[in-house]
């Protein structure tokens, strides 16, 4: 296709794939990431002639400029991501997460870049009850994580200079070459197959889940799309919303002797979103292939293989990692 993609943090856990997918379909790939977590994501394509990997910092502008050389769109996957990770240093969270983004903006309009497509997340709705939300429905942070990706989104959309898609991303879970076990599926079921018992908070608070490789499908359809242009778009698909207990029963039927222990509520994360994705689906004729109980399989698969000797290994967990001063240079 001759096209030039740069992907920002296509080495993690989403981005890993959305790589190899691209490389699939004819794509030249420029990869920037700092590979905090290491470069397992990449193990079996760091060879292929149409990637260019470029070790780098999202929040240096020179690291943006000479990634962004040529590129004719920009896919913004690379974040500190997740409630603990960004609690960690929220100084550092406010760089990476939100400032970079103008920096982006920037060296893309001066680059000729078309679009970016940006990586939101559903948990910009947090405390929200259970009807069903869409992307124009009142939104309810919970978390500096969730305050960042809105901060992000409102910058974007205030901006003419460049096309902009951004993709608000449902709880995702499944296998990846850049493992996580701090994902609610994963979590519930690594704990299940190593415990034997999963412990429930907020059992009746709802969540939308998206599979890893259709999160990665759907950031390649939104670059692809004319009909994209300027959306703000949910992705994930509505009969994969669930309660907490609900996918803690759905992980206890598949591995076997599993107990599911349900706490005290006071404790439990206040977020609550169920979420509606027809616009996605109308829009961009994008509707998630694979199930939640596809991933609790294959998870459960992946522990049964003795690939992963122990999940609580910090090198899956992202607040774990970060939170060793050896693994984060510039924490502040």
């Amino acid at each position: 296709m001759g096209d030039t993609i740069l992907v920002t943090g296509g080495a993690g856990f989403v981005g890993s794939h959305l790589t190899r997918k691209l490389l699939k379909k004819g794509y030249r790939v420029r990869l920037l990431d700092s590979f905090i977590y290491g470069d397992a994501g990449l193990s079996d394509v760091r060879d292929d002639p149409n990637l260019e990997i470029l070790v780098g910092d999202i929040c240096d502008r020179q690291d943006l400029r000479g990634a962004m050389k040529d590129a004719r769109g920009v896919i913004a996957l690379a974040a500190l991501v997740g409630d603990p990770a960004c609690e960690l240093y929220p100084q550092r969270t406010m760089k990476v997460n939100f400032e970079s983004t103008r920096d982006t903006v920037e060296e893309c309009k001066a680059a000729g870049v078309e679009r970016i497509v940006f990586a939101s997340s559903c948990s910009v709705y947090g405390a929200n009850g259970d009807n069903f939300l869409y992307e124009d429905s009142q939104q309810n942070p919970v978390s500096l994580y969730a305050r960042t990706r809105i901060m992000s989104e409102d910058y974007l959309l205030e901006q003419r200079d460049v096309e902009t898609v951004i993709l608000r991303l449902s709880t995702v879970c499944g296998v990846s070459p850049r493992m996580r076990f701090d994902l609610m599926v994963n979590t519930m079921t690594a704990n299940a197959f190593a415990e034997g018992q999963i412990q429930v908070f907020g059992a009746d608070q709802w969540r939308p889940h998206l599979h890893v490789q259709d999160a990665a499908e759907a950031f390649m359809r939104a670059y692809e799309a004319p009909e994209a242009r300027g959306g703000v778009f949910n992705v994930g698909t509505e009969q994969e919303n669930f309660t907490i207990g609900e996918v803690a029963e759905k992980v206890a039927a598949q591995v076997p002797g599993t107990k599911v222990q349900y706490a005290d509520d006071s404790a439990a994360d206040k977020r609550s979103y169920r979420v509606s994705f027809k616009k996605i689906r109308d829009t961009l004729g994008f509707e998630g292939k694979r199930t939640v109980d596809h991933a609790i399989s294959e998870i459960h698969d992946l522990l049964k293989s003795g690939n992963v000797p122990d999940f609580r290994d910090p090198q899956f967990n992202n607040a774990k990692w970060l939170s060793s001063s050896d693994h984060w240079r510039g924490a502040a």
